[in-house]
């Protein structure tokens, strides 16, 4: 049973733009060094990126990264004081609002905020019930 996400990787030729793209331009700060892999802590999500074997490599699928940020429009400024261009600027989408700017690899990067955020507030996982356990001393019901 999978119970969580552990790390999304980056496989890529441009392992030092993607790092300075992600430390410096999105602001994530140092990432950790484990195994020629660079990973940035993400709450209890790890970004990490890596060098990889051109051939496994092609122009699709892409990645899309959603990240959930406090000030989108502070955001968006800031990385575009840093040369970052935006493919969507920010707007609102179903209550949250989203801006949309790509990696140096062309993946999406999707900043957004809002009260109204794709599980944003996940409530805390509970083992599942064994169903002996659950149907002990109770008729089921039709």
């Amino acid at each position: 049973m999978i119970t969580a996400v552990g790390a999304i990787v980056h496989s890529t030729s441009q392992r030092n733009e993607l790092v300075r793209f992600y430390r410096e331009k999105l602001g994530l700060g140092d990432p950790d060094h484990t195994r020629g892999q660079q990973f940035f802590r993400l709450g209890d999500v790890r970004l990490g990126v890596e060098g990889s074997d051109a051939r496994l490599r092609g122009p699709l699928p892409r990645t899309g990264l959603y990240f959930v940020v406090d000030d989108l429009e502070a955001q968006v400024s800031h990385m575009k004081s840093l040369g970052v261009p935006f493919d969507v600027e920010p707007q609102d989408s179903g209550g949250t609002r989203v801006a949309v700017c790509r990696d140096p690899d062309g993946n999406f990067v999707t900043l957004m905020a809002g009260p109204r955020l794709p599980g944003h507030r996940v409530a805390p996982a509970r083992p599942p019930r064994s169903r002996a356990k659950a149907g002990k001393g109770k008729k089921k019901k039709r």
